[in-house]
């Protein structure tokens, strides 16, 4: 990896070699056949809103920002050419209880002010003790590996994130806890391409056509794992990724489709690695985006990037948006700027990032042009089924871009780093959300459920909802401001300590104009060994 950066090590600035140096003894450091390692982190988090800042999504330092008690993970080296890693993680499910009259409930993430990650010592609660909230839905990194030179195939679960993006990315973000992932990739010094699949339970599992009020009740959020699990949700993609021009410009062309049966049925044609997926025209079965993003490095210290993701735009001979049948535009656009520059022993790093998202990014229906209550549609909104104390939970997600669509959102970010001793940063974000959300039924327009012209961000929720029967009480603008600080100190070699704080003021939460502000002050610290 090194080699390909093209550096004589003799020419570098002092900063330079710092980086250099460090990324060396982490690269090279000696294969085993079999190498065990395991991870022991205490975190303790404490916020001063007890009422309304009670659930993963209302932190932060998030789920799967938070560190596992324990983590046992294991490399396996064998010969130049397989690999494997696996991570097994003690740590607490998300949540302890859903249903359909409350939602989820837990008690680890603010109904007390004051919280760990040591989850035994908080009850369930039912009263139970805390060692049923022990996730066993584990692992969520563990696949294996096979390559050469220039080509790699991966099977098994892991992270993914595509994309620029220092707040997440149209088509695949980091937010997700994990991917049932099969990736080949081939590459040569200024190409890469990759085919990769990802699979999700078929929304036939947690949707029902019986409503549970208060929702409008067609989420299921909980099943039991005695039940029969069918269906096939595939997310498919193929990436071409170029560097030109001295590694000044990169360029790189995404095309995806969510591909859905509820019988299981898998059509072996959309497989093709060179297809035009869009141009398969399986309405009722897939939903293609197609994505292009670019960064270029006009000078030294500077990068500016940007994407643009495409879900639905009119083509020639198509119904014009405004008029009947016209479909709702959804496109996600991003501009980026990035830059660092050598302080002392480490680089002072700065960006500044703005998304806007169309209301109907990521959401379609399948067959009708119209989305009723209890119909899922299909929807680059994704899953993932979680183990709870008695039952399974399904955790329903964007795929790409975590806010989803009817977003803008503003971030700013200046961070130091001294590599291998210390870093701080400091965080501004802001964002304008709509009334739209992941269960916000579509429908072309005239439809009955929709408009095509719906614009970012929206104030009123004109559509049905799959999840919210008082959706009608929308009628502003969500605002989000969150300044933070973060930060980290190397005691020694293996030991960590860092710390993180950050000030959130929401106004008009849940779109509703009556709904008095909200402001939080949520605090982190831990510590951190590796053996």
């Amino acid at each position: 990896m090194l080699n390909r950066l093209d550096l004589d090590e003799k020419n570098l600035t002092h900063q330079a070699k710092i980086v250099y140096n460090y990324v060396y003894d982490t690269l090279y450091e000696e294969a085993k056949v079999v190498d065990f390692g395991l991870d022991i982190n205490i975190e303790g988090y404490f916020h001063t809103d007890t009422t309304n800042f009670v659930l993963p999504k209302d932190w932060i330092y998030t789920y799967e920002d938070r560190k596992p008690l324990l983590d046992i993970t294991l490399d396996t080296s064998l010969g130049e050419h397989f690999y494997g890693y696996s991570s097994l993680p003690v740590t607490a499910t998300r949540f302890e209880i859903a249903n359909n009259s409350v939602g989820p409930i837990t008690n680890l993430y603010g109904k007390s002010a004051i919280t760990s990650n040591i989850f035994l010592l908080y009850p369930l609660e039912n009263g139970k003790g805390g060692f049923l909230r022990l996730d066993f839905s584990i692992p969520y990194r563990a696949f294996g590996a096979v390559g050469g030179d220039g080509w790699s195939v991966q099977i098994g679960r892991e992270q993914l994130s595509w994309g620029p993006g220092k707040n997440g990315n149209f088509v695949l973000g980091d937010h997700l806890s994990y991917h049932n992932v099969g990736r080949f990739t081939a590459y040569e010094k200024n190409f890469k391409y990759t085919f990769l699949t990802s699979f999700f339970p078929h929304p036939s599992e947690y949707y029902s056509s019986t409503p549970v009020l208060p929702y409008s009740g067609y989420i299921d959020y909980t099943t039991d794992q005695i039940y029969v699990t069918s269906g096939l949700n595939m997310f498919l993609a193929h990436r071409l990724e170029w560097n030109m021009f001295s590694h000044k410009l990169n360029f790189t062309l995404t095309e995806t489709i969510m591909y859905q049966s509820a019988d299981n049925t898998l059509d072996l044609r959309i497989l093709s690695p060179t297809a035009i997926f869009h141009n398969y025209y399986i309405r009722s079965n897939a939903n293609s985006l197609l994505a292009l993003e670019v960064d270029v490095t006009p000078i030294k210290h500077l990068n500016i990037y940007g994407q643009i993701a495409i879900d639905e735009f009119v083509l020639p001979g198509e119904p014009v948006n405004g008029t009947n049948g016209s479909l709702p535009t959804a496109i996600g656009y991003m501009v980026g700027a990035q830059g660092n520059y050598p302080v002392l022993n480490g680089f002072l790093y700065g960006s500044f990032e703005w998304a806007q998202t169309d209301p109907y990014l990521y959401l379609r229906d399948n067959n009708s042009y119209e989305q009723s209550p209890g119909e899922y549609g299909i929807n680059y909104v994704v899953a993932i089924r979680e183990k709870m104390s008695e039952l399974v939970y399904y955790q329903e997600e964007f795929l790409g871009y975590k806010y989803g669509g009817d977003a803008i959102v503003l971030n700013g970010q200046f961070v130091y780093k001294d590599f291998g001793t210390w870093h701080a940063t400091a965080n501004l974000f802001y964002m304008m959300h709509g009334t739209f959300d992941k269960w916000t039924l579509w429908a072309a327009e005239s439809g009955g459920n929709g408009s095509s012209l719906e614009t970012t961000p929206t104030t009123e929720h004109k559509p049905g909802n799959n999840l919210d029967s008082y959706v009608s009480d929308r009628d502003s603008v969500e605002k989000t401001l969150v300044i933070g600080l973060q930060g980290g100190y190397t005691i020694l070699s293996g030991l960590d300590v860092f710390g993180q704080v950050d000030f959130v003021h929401i106004t008009n939460p849940g779109n509703v104009s009556t709904n008095p502000a909200r402001s939080d002050v949520q605090i982190t610290v831990g510590v951190s060994y590796h053996l």
